[in-house]
């Protein structure tokens, strides 16, 4: 079999693909994509629920009626807490 000067043979003797994808090099490490992504959905609800209670607020003066907004913070509140909690509570160190 010939060697051909140009193209040395490959260990496989099959020719090497011209571009190995290199996955999860390119956008950093796995744990700061987590934290960005849940970043930006705690920073969605909770604005959501803000915008939702201050809607509520402004219709129930208006109307006088504010079982609305005692609707809506039944909803909004229970989240709002537990996200507060999760992301302010206790740090623990003993986890490892």
């Amino acid at each position: 079999m010939p060697v051909n000067p140009e193209k040395p043979p490959t260990r496989s003797g099959q020719r090497k693909k011209p571009f190995q994808p290199a996955v999860g090099t390119d956008y950093g490490a796995v744990k700061e994509v987590e934290a960005k992504t849940r970043g930006f959905f705690t920073r969605a609800i909770i604005s959501a629920g803000i915008v939702g209670l201050a809607v509520a607020g402004g219709y129930s003066l208006i109307t006088g009626n504010y079982m609305v907004v005692i609707a809506v913070w039944g909803v909004v509140g229970p989240i709002i807490g537990a996200m507060t909690s999760y992301f302010f509570g206790p740090q623990r160190n003993d986890t490892g």
